[in-house]
């Protein structure tokens, strides 16, 4: 099967404009309208988008081949290293330059090395220091590693693959509540909660790159598809009204954001991947206007730089235009978006590419 699908990358850049939204909501500050404000409180759900995205490509790359041998480990780890690593590190270390200059504390220099070693994600205490929304990292990062497994155990042998399921539904709840006792014992700031465990976490998070695994193998197996784009559609019309339910039981649990209540939680965690799933095969295997809209060029390269615009959407980056742009007025809200979009494509163009490229060209080179 091959790796590459244009209308997922387009999806990519969707998802990222999402979650702009959810930070930066213009439903009420823009156009006084309670029902988009509603809306984008919710869009958020872009990071159910693109783990869900991560669990079926990661598996469409490397779920037959995967071993445990230290080549294909090595290989493995330095590609995932080189797609998300660099760019982080870069803008990751130039924040905490920043704040160096002004606190030379040992507390700053602590806070840089949990964010750079991802361990942040794993502390409600430091979950937004540094790039806040780069929590999700960590709870990527955690996927890679643990894909690595999953792949080779529904490969093992006969009822290895029911087993497999099984045992990572039960295990990953389990560890994730078993570290939250382990840190509460000894005294440390990681794992305070179970709404960081569910909400912020591999071992909450862990279904939506499942459903995604699960689209991967079905996609497989499908040899014909209805001409109708019957995926496409009910994937975005029961995934639209996922965002209805979220909003809705915001309101009826006086919650600010409906993920907050554990309904919430299932909303997100559960019923979003298996529409995800459905828009992807559909996708991937129907001919739409969106999959045609999302294959284009231009789709193509926002998604493509979709990961910097992520990074740096809010926070210090976004900050630097605030003293040039009103945010407060359409016009200038726009100017922003833009500017982001552009500045994302430059660091995509010019810094993360090449380093990817970079990376594992040594690791060829070096065998």
């Amino acid at each position: 099967m091959k790796s590459y699908y244009g209308a997922l990358t387009g999806l990519r850049a969707i998802a990222a404009f999402m979650v702009y939204l959810h930070h930066y909501n213009p439903g009420m500050l823009l156009f006084n309208n309670v029902l988009l404000e509603d809306i984008c409180k919710e869009l958020h759900v872009g990071v159910t988008i693109f783990f869900t995205l991560s669990g079926f490509l990661i598996a469409t790359r490397y779920l037959n081949d995967a071993t445990l041998n230290f080549s294909y480990v090595k290989k493995y780890l330095i590609n995932r290293f080189a797609r998300v690593y660099p760019l982080y590190f870069i803008l990751t270390t130039c924040i905490f330059g920043y704040y160096l200059i002004h606190d030379t504390s040992s507390k700053v220099f602590y806070e840089y090395l949990l964010n750079i070693s991802f361990l942040k994600g794993f502390s409600w205490q430091y979950l937004g220091t540094g790039i806040q929304q780069s929590w999700s990292l960590t709870v990527e990062e955690c996927f890679y590693l643990f894909a690595l497994f999953f792949f080779v155990g529904l490969k093992v042998g006969p009822g290895s693959k029911t087993a497999t399921w099984i045992a990572t539904v039960v295990a990953l709840p389990a560890t994730g509540l078993l570290l939250m006792h382990l840190c509460q014992f000894l005294g440390l700031p990681f794992f305070e909660n179970i709404q960081l465990i569910v909400s912020y976490t591999f071992f909450g998070r862990f279904t939506e790159f499942l459903m995604g695994i699960g689209a991967a193998i079905i996609l497989k197996k499908i040899n014909t598809i209805s001409r109708l784009p019957w995926f496409t559609y009910a994937g975005t019309i029961f995934f639209a009204l996922g965002i209805y339910f979220l909003f809705r039981i915001k309101y009826i649990y006086g919650e600010s954001f409906g993920i907050h209540h554990s309904l919430g939680m299932i909303v997100n965690n559960l019923y979003l991947p298996i529409f995800i799933s459905l828009s992807i095969i559909g996708l991937v295997r129907e001919k739409t206007l969106l999959s045609a809209l999302l294959s284009s060029r231009f789709f193509s390269l926002l998604g493509r730089s979709s990961y910097a615009f992520y990074l740096i959407h809010m926070g210090h980056v976004h900050a630097l235009f605030s003293p040039y742009f009103d945010e407060n007025t359409l016009t200038g809200a726009v100017l922003v978006f833009v500017m982001l979009v552009v500045l994302s494509i430059i660091l995509y163009k010019f810094i993360e590419e090449p380093l990817n490229k970079l990376i594992r060209s040594r690791q060829v080179s070096l065998g």
